[in-house]
């Protein structure tokens, strides 16, 4: 009767083994189906985000926009390398009218202007003025800008025609866009510096 017991003892503990080394494939099948759904759903999301931010530049003007001497205006996001406190500037004699002065930058020259003393206005300096940095080595132009630049984008329909700028900074625009009661000035640097130093326009 003994005998008996203990092997019953035995054939169940060895049917409870052989159902536990049977259920652990069907386990980690389940743990790595999990894994894979997930992520799948990241891969997903990431392609939403992706295309919801192509469908958002193709819908809208996206540019950089920040304020000087009352005037409000824009460029292109790549055409710009860098802002910063604005550094000790170094006058250059015999520069064009609006060069503020010229400035080191990570080992070169960079002139600085100041727009509306190149339009022959008066430029009221704010308490703190920043450094805007156009192009990259040796054809970066520095801006005296009265703000940090911001990201900016407009719908087709907020652009106004250039005749309602009086400004004559408006010669050297691409367009214009209204935001609320204000006009944003999308500056055509290439143009202006161009105009400014009779030089080549540089490429970003």
């Amino acid at each position: 009767m003994k005998g008996a017991i203990q092997k019953a003892d035995i054939d169940a503990l060895k049917a409870q083994i052989d159902a536990e080394i049977a259920s652990r494939p069907q386990i980690k099948s389940s743990i790595q189906t999990i894994d894979i759904d997930a992520l799948k759903a990241q891969i997903d999301a990431e392609i939403a985000a992706r295309m919801l931010i192509e469908a958002d530049y193709a819908r809208y003007i996206h540019r950089r926009g920040f304020i000087v001497g009352g005037l409000r205006l824009l460029l292109n996001l790549d055409a710009t390398s860098e802002v910063a406190e604005m550094p000790p500037l170094f006058r250059l004699p015999g520069a064009p009218t609006g060069i503020k002065g010229i400035t080191n930058r990570h080992g070169r020259v960079v002139p600085v202007m100041d727009l509306p003393v190149l339009f022959g206005n008066q430029h009221d300096i704010a308490s703190k003025v920043w450094l805007l940095v156009c192009g990259r080595g040796d054809e970066a132009v520095g801006l005296v800008v009265d703000s940090l630049p911001e990201r900016k984008k407009y719908a087709a329909d907020d652009e106004v025609s250039l005749s309602d700028i009086k400004h004559p900074i408006a010669a050297y625009a691409k367009a214009a866009y209204r935001e609320g009661q204000d006009i944003w000035i999308d500056l055509d640097t290439e143009a202006l510096f161009t105009s400014v130093f009779q030089v080549e326009p540089f490429h970003v």
